[in-house]
């Protein structure tokens, strides 16, 4: 195996390496979670409690926690996901899927499936007089029903099933001293119930606003790269799209290479292409797309940016006409085109003093392998001599000043095969002799012993 690498293979494993990388970053940085970024929590309200049969002498504070959203007219409404974490007023959130985010949730995915049917059947996306409605068709006993009640009910479902190990609910004895009716237990009896029977679906929360990459190869120069925007909002178009830090020259096109204006409200679902330019070799570029998206999807999560303070993980309850914004990098690199595989002039064997080309006519230098006819003028050896090439020689009419005429030089290692048939008549002698004594032998020493019997 050769241990060494030609600078021209090394400079392509180095192109490869890059181009891979790059085709990474243009591909994973579009998956990274668009839409709503540096929220910042707006405060609480509708605050109540619930007696959890998990702690015998507290109630748990329940509330819907409002984020602002920079530049937004309205706040998101919230619930929190994990009853053991306090919230950390100073964090950013910025909205996840439950992929990405599947460590720090840390709610199995059908859990998180019954969780968002709770989200979308309960308030604040029902009234607290339609929930209550719903409720009791399904058979729960809930009558006037107060915002406060509903808040207290959902919350306590959804960390029921947020609870590994099933067993957390709410304890009908201790709530009813607390309020003076089983509003709150009946809820959340029919809203666990429910959602337990809606945890098989595989359908999770479509972001508020994403970009999809439709390059699944390296880009390389002159390429048209194409880009699927994505939101929870699938019938306005409030989408811009644009390319920023492009200093290449790249354009952002449709797919009849018209340009994109800047002003231009496109549609979820709609295809942006970005054309890189023939030159220069290699580029980056950010597409960058934002809106004000109409509607988002119930169980989207968010979490604080900075991991190493821990702040409560929230679930989104309701939310609309909020500023979503996503920044896609697209990197590329220049075709390498592979050395090639012979050069123009062949030789049978690499040298480190190269032949520029092969000898036509024997060498007038005798060949260092003996000749079978002793040579009337003494050799003189080169006085450089490779012993990893190969001279090829052909035999030439002329005679060489070499005394051997009859057998030319064919440059191969000397192995004594020119003796073999000298060499094994003598063997055979040898041979024949020694069977001979062995006889000679055996008669002598019958007759010896025939003398003496």
């Amino acid at each position: 195996m050769q241990k060494s690498t030609s600078s021209s293979g090394r400079r392509l494993a180095a192109a490869m390496f890059l181009g891979a990388g790059c085709a990474a970053l243009a591909a994973g940085a579009a998956h990274a979670d668009g839409g709503v970024t540096k929220a910042t929590v707006d405060g609480t309200h509708d605050q109540g409690g619930v007696a959890l049969n998990t702690d015998a002498v507290n109630t748990k504070v329940t509330e819907l926690i409002s984020l602002k959203v920079p530049g937004g007219s309205t706040d998101l409404e919230t619930y929190c996901i994990q009853p053991t974490v306090g919230i950390n007023f100073s964090q950013y959130y910025d909205e996840k899927d439950w992929a990405s985010e599947a460590g720090r949730i840390n709610i199995k995915p059908d859990h998180l499936q019954g969780i968002k049917w709770i989200l979308n059947n309960s308030f604040p996306q029902l009234s607290s007089a339609d929930l209550a409605k719903a409720a009791t068709a399904a058979g729960a006993k809930v009558s006037m029903l107060s915002d406060k009640e509903a808040v207290e009910a959902t919350q306590a479902a959804i960390w029921a099933m947020a609870d590994p190990t099933g067993t957390l609910a709410v304890d009908p004895q201790r709530q009813h001293a607390q309020d003076q009716d089983d509003n709150v237990y009946q809820l959340f009896t029919y809203l666990k119930d429910a959602a337990g029977h809606h945890m098989g679906g595989s359908d999770t929360p479509q972001a508020s606003l994403d970009v999809i990459p439709l390059q699944k190869t390296t880009p390389h120069p002159g390429d048209k790269l194409g880009f699927k925007l994505v939101s929870s909002d699938t019938t306005d178009a409030f989408i811009t799209a644009g390319l920023k830090d492009n200093a290449s020259g790249a354009k952002l096109v449709d797919a009849t290479g018209n340009a994109i204006p800047a002003t231009a409200k496109l549609k979820a679902g709609t295809t942006v292409y970005v054309q890189l330019p023939t030159s220069p070799g290699t580029g980056t570029v950010t597409l960058d797309v934002s809106g004000i998206v109409n509607g988002i999807q119930a169980g989207r999560v968010f979490v604080n940016e900075d991991e190493s303070k821990p702040s409560q993980n929230l679930i989104l309850a309701q939310g609309s006409n909020v500023p979503v914004e996503v920044k896609t990098g697209v990197s590329w690199v220049a075709v390498v085109t592979p050395p090639s595989s012979s050069s123009s002039t062949p030789t049978t064997t690499p040298s480190s003093h190269p032949s520029t080309s092969p000898s036509t006519t024997p060498s007038h230098t005798p060949s260092p392998t003996p000749s079978t006819t002793p040579s009337t003028t003494p050799s003189t050896p080169h006085s450089t001599t490779s012993t990893t090439s190969r001279t090829t020689t052909t035999t030439s009419s002329t005679p060489t000043e070499s005394a051997t005429t009859s057998t030319p030089s064919t440059s191969l290692a000397h192995t004594g095969a020119g003796n073999t048939l000298a060499i094994g008549a003598g063997a055979l002698a040898l041979v024949a002799a020694g069977g001979g004594m062995v006889v000679y032998t055996r008669r002598r020493n019958a007759g010896q012993q025939g003398s003496h019997s």
